[in-house]
């Protein structure tokens, strides 16, 4: 004799299946939306500054999500990355005078927003105006 499952009973197992099937196809799942291990920072970057002398190169590393890293101002970097979605290069200038002497400084920022890989590098006429372009307070170490 061979077990044939009532109507009701697949009517329970179809409305499971069609609930359950949509989530993953749809980008529900974590893994499959991009988005950070549960245990992980929402961005992690390494942020560098190198005069184009290739003399006095510093760095930085900055965490988001908690806020931390080598950066002295985690906070406020984290909170302008939070604001662009992990963009660097959407940051607003911060508008203020610097001097016009030229030094040519190289920016780099590479590493992680909520599991995309991010990268920038800009070079600017001199450490102030590059502070200055990107918000005043990310390269700003």
């Amino acid at each position: 004799m061979r077990f044939r499952p009532s109507a009701r009973a697949r009517a329970r197992w179809l409305a499971a299946a069609l609930l359950a099937a949509p989530a993953p196809l749809l980008g529900a799942s974590p893994v499959l939306a991009g988005a950070p291990a549960p245990d992980g920072p929402v961005g992690s970057y390494v942020l560098r500054v190198t005069p184009e002398d290739g003399t006095g190169s510093t760095g930085a590393t900055l965490t988001c999500g908690p806020d931390g890293g080598t950066h002295p101002n985690a906070k406020e970097a984290c909170d302008q990355l939070r604001r662009v979605a992990g963009q660097v290069e959407r940051i607003p200038e911060n508008p203020g005078p610097c001097t016009l002497e030229y030094a040519p400084v190289r920016l780099t920022a590479t590493g992680t927003w909520r599991g995309r890989q991010q990268r920038f590098a800009k070079t600017y006429p001199n450490r102030c105006a590059a502070i200055r372009g990107t918000g005043g307070v990310l390269f700003a170490f």
